[in-house]
C-alpha cells in the first residue's frame, strides 16, 4: 500500500487559504499514485478561536466536497483533519475519511488535551468522541489516531486488537519525534503514518516565544523502521510504500507477539484501583 503524508504550513484561522494549500498539496501527492493520502489535524483552521461551532464543517461542505473530488478523479482514499461537528451541534476536533466513491466515515478524538488557553483546552472546546476510528479500505482496515491519542497506549492497542492493518496519526503540534511512531509501531507490531503540520503559530499568550511547528512527518513499517520520512519544518510531501502482508504474518507469528502475550486481567486490576478524574 502507497501512503503519502502531506506536511501542511497552516496559518491559524486562514480556513481558505489553507484549504487551498492543502488541496494543492494533495494534487501532487497523488501525481506518485499513492492509495491513501492523510493530512494533519485541523488543517483548515488550526487552534484559532475560543468557539469553534464557528469554524466547523458538516460532511457535505466546501473541505469534503473539494477532498472528495480529488478521491474520485484519482481512486484514491484521503483522510483530512478538521473541525466536524456532532447531531447536537457541538464541535468535535474531527478526521473524515474519504474514499473515490464518498465518505467512508468519520473520526472524533477521543482524548482531550487540557490548557489554559481556552483555544487549545479541547476540553472545553470539544466534544470528545466516543467510538474508535476503525474504517476498512480496499481490504485492509486502518486505525485513525488524532495527536494525543497517541499518548496513550491503550488506543492503539485496542484499533490493532479490533483488526487494524496500518494506524494513521494526524497531528498539530510542535514536536513530534520520528521515535513515537516507531514506539507505536514496534510495540503492536503494526506500520504507523504519522502526519504534522509546519510553519508558524498564528498567536500566542503575551511574552510567549512563538510557536514554531516542526513537521517530521513520518511512515514505519510494523517492526519501527522508517520507510520515509520529512527532514526540515517545510512543506512537501512524505511518500512510502506500506508492506501490510509483511505486517500481517508478524502478528499472526507466535513468536514476541504482544497482542497474545498481553495481560489485560493484570491491567484490569490496576485500572480498578486508580482514582479517575470526572470528564468535562
Amino acid at each position: 500500500m502507497r501512503v503519502a503524508c502531506v506536511q501542511v504550513a497552516a496559518v491559524d484561522g486562514e480556513i481558505d487559504a489553507n484549504r487551498a494549500r492543502a488541496l494543492r498539496l494533495t494534487e501532487q501527492a497523488l501525481a506518485s499514485s499513492p492509495d491513501l493520502v492523510i493530512l494533519p489535524e485541523l488543517v483548515t483552521t488550526g487552534y484559532c478561536t475560543d468557539d469553534y461551532s464557528t469554524v466547523a464543517e458538516h460532511s457535505e461542505g466546501p473541505t469534503v466536497r473539494a477532498f472528495a473530488e480529488l478521491a474520485a478523479s484519482s481512486g484514491a482514499c484521503i483522510a483530512v483533519g478538521l473541525v466536524t461537528v456532532t447531531a447536537s451541534g457541538r464541535p468535535q476536533n474531527g478526521s473524515v475519511v474519504i474514499g473515490p466513491r464518498g465518505v467512508i466515515g468519520t473520526y472524533a478524538k477521543s482524548h482531550m488535551c487540557v490548557n489554559d488557553d481556552p483555544r487549545v483546552d479541547e476540553s472545553t472546546a470539544f466534544a470528545r468522541g466516543e467510538t474508535l476510528g476503525l474504517f476498512d479500505l480496499a481490504g485492509l482496515r486502518i486505525g485513525v489516531m488524532i495527536c494525543y491519542d497517541g499518548q496513550h497506549g491503550e488506543l492503539p492497542v485496542a484499533l490493532v486488537a479490533r483488526g487494524a492493518d496500518l494506524l494513521i496519526w494526524l497531528n498539530n503540534r510542535t514536536s513530534m519525534p520520528v521515535w513515537e511512531a516507531a514506539a507505536i509501531a514496534r510495540f503492536n507490531r503494526v506500520p504507523v503514518a504519522a502526519v504534522n503540520r509546519v510553519g508558524e503559530a498564528g498567536w500566542q499568550p503575551a511574552g510567549a516565544p512563538p510557536r514554531v511547528f516542526s513537521g517530521v512527518s513520518a511512515i514505519v513499517d510494523h517492526e519501527g523502521e522508517t520507510i520515509a520520512a520529512a527532514h526540515g519544518g517545510e512543506e512537501t510531501v512524505v511518500i512510502g510504500d506500506v508492506d501490510i502482508e509483511a505486517g500481517r504474518r508478524r502478528r499472526d507469528s507466535h513468536v514476541l507477539n504482544t497482542l497474545q502475550s498481553r495481560r489485560p486481567d493484570l491491567y484490569a486490576l490496576a485500572w480498578a484501583a486508580t482514582p479517575r478524574v470526572p470528564p468535562h
